[in-house]
């Protein structure tokens, strides 16, 4: 095994740790009111169950991609959900209520009708179920700049970075360069800082809830 196969496993496999650890924390905190909250612990909780059976098939060198379009679908309905609560524009929000209901359904159609489709990469199917996301996590940026609540602007950072970073490998498929597993290699430190972005934020949501209390 080369150097960087040995450090992606090695960043990959820490990523996996800390969104364990993630899906914990946020479980503590489970009970406040926010419903937007609520998505995103959900999706966590997802992202972990996925990446448990997907590993698990890679170890028996099982297909597991049937796996990648049930997140990919997954997180489409969640992350729309997100950001339908926490956006203020009527317009995206509008986009994705709508959105998070016809496109898996229409995935799911195509499957029934091309079934060898759950077992293969489909750049199409990655892209049109990422760029909505991307739009919504830039507009979110935007909608933050000025407001002094800052709320998921961590988990939003590591979101969007990995997000767009995924999305672009993903769409190039198998392809096999020295370039592209650098690239693999930089997603995946990308995809260890989103997840330590994620426990920032959890901190940061603990701490305000702690002296909410104080206060009462």
């Amino acid at each position: 095994m080369d150097s960087i196969f040995i450090v992606r496993k090695s960043l990959i496999y820490l990523g996996y740790v800390v969104l364990f650890i993630n899906v914990i924390l946020y479980s503590i905190t489970y009970k406040q009111k926010s419903i937007a909250y609520k998505y995103l612990y959900f999706f966590l909780l997802l992202s972990l169950i996925i990446q448990i059976i997907s590993s698990y098939l890679a170890f028996k060198k099982i297909n597991n991609l049937f796996f990648f379009h049930v997140f990919t679908i997954g997180q489409y309905i969640l992350m729309s959900l997100f950001f339908s609560t926490v956006l203020t524009n009527q317009v995206i929000k509008t986009i994705l209520k709508y959105s998070c209901i016809i496109l898996p359904i229409t995935l799911i159609v195509v499957f029934c009708f091309k079934p060898d489709l759950l077992f293969r990469f489909n750049s199409i199917e990655i892209l049109v179920f990422s760029i909505p996301l991307i739009i919504s996590s830039f507009v979110f940026f935007i909608e933050k700049i000025d407001s002094k609540n800052k709320k998921y602007i961590y988990f939003n950072s590591g979101f969007f970075l990995y997000l767009i970073c995924s999305t672009l490998l993903f769409s190039a498929g198998n392809i096999q360069t020295t370039t592209t597993r650098l690239l693999w290699l930089l997603n995946s430190f990308i995809y260890l800082c989103y997840q330590v972005l994620i426990v920032v934020e959890w901190n940061k949501i603990f701490r305000k809830n702690k002296k909410l209390e104080q206060q009462v």
